[in-house]
């Protein structure tokens, strides 16, 4: 049997399963006789490595006595995309499994909430700054590889242009903005693309100053994403050199929602952002 990488989708749903079994009064062998499955089976079920139809947890519910529509509802939604699809499937050699894992919730994310501490957001880059970026990078020695990646950050970007985007709220420090990446001209172009994407109703653009001194961000970036069609699962990723590592209990989810909230605060306003941004760049 082959192996398959769990994604935050089949590891919310198994979660939840092994929670609705438990409430039930069922043990794994328990509940292995009852849906006439192994207790193996079963277990990949709910360690998220076993893709199910949609019929079977129909089932499975069933024998655990869960009707509630909320909860059904959010079950069937983790099911349905489990393993969904999509344009990042053809860069599946330059991506990691977790990469494009990433992706795929983001593109089914109704509010994404972004701190950076040190560059530009991603969704928010203009082309000449993510090669500046890339060349930089761990695949600097691969000029195809980097044009490959670059694509992949554009295509991400097209998520915000769409007919339904998704509520975007970045906060970004003010060393972002003065960390001159690629040079002055392409720092023009990066400042001068921010103050225009702000302009749009679903983005939102705050900047904390030098002034602010520290903050509930100084520690790194981080993303916060609202993914399914009422926003049901929320996911924390946060970065590192090598990889993307997720934030999946529930109270670190909590804690890195109040220190949004918090950076929020902590941020100018929108307005403020902007002007602060417009005295950048009359400096370039």
């Amino acid at each position: 049997m082959a192996t398959i990488t769990p994604t935050i989708r089949l590891r919310r749903l198994g979660m939840a399963l092994r929670d609705h079994r438990e409430a039930a009064g069922l043990t794994l062998d328990d509940a292995a006789h009852v849906l006439m499955r192994s207790p193996s089976s079963l277990s990949r079920i709910e360690k998220g490595l076993h893709h199910l139809p949609v019929r079977d947890l129909e089932y499975i519910l069933g024998k655990y006595a869960v009707s509630d529509p909320a909860v059904t509802g959010r079950l069937f939604d983790w099911c349905r995309n489990g393993r969904k699809k999509g344009w990042w499937q053809r860069y599946a050699t330059d991506l990691s499994p977790e990469m494009m894992d990433f992706i795929g919730l983001e593109a089914d994310a109704i509010f994404i909430g972004l701190f950076e501490l040190i560059l530009i957001p991603g969704l928010l880059q203009t082309e000449a700054y993510i090669r500046a970026l890339m060349e930089k990078g761990q695949f600097a020695d691969d000029p195809e590889r980097v044009d490959r990646l670059v694509a992949v950050r554009m295509h991400r970007q097209e998520l915000l242009e769409g007919p339904n985007p998704p509520k975007f709220s970045t906060i970004v420090d003010e060393a972002a903005l003065r960390r001159q990446i690629g040079g002055r001209s392409v720092m023009r172009a990066q400042l001068q693309h921010l103050t225009d994407i702000s302009c749009l109703p679903h983005i939102g653009l705050q900047v904390i100053p030098f002034a602010a001194g520290t903050h509930p961000g100084v520690s790194g970036a981080f993303e916060i994403l609202d993914v399914g069609d009422r926003g049901d699962l929320r996911i924390v990723t946060v970065d590192s050199l090598t990889a993307m590592s997720y934030r999946e209990d529930e109270s670190d989810v909590r804690a890195y929602g109040v220190a949004f909230d918090r950076l929020r605060s902590a941020a100018l306003s929108e307005l403020e952002s902007q002007k602060l941004i417009a005295g950048l760049l009359s400096e370039l």
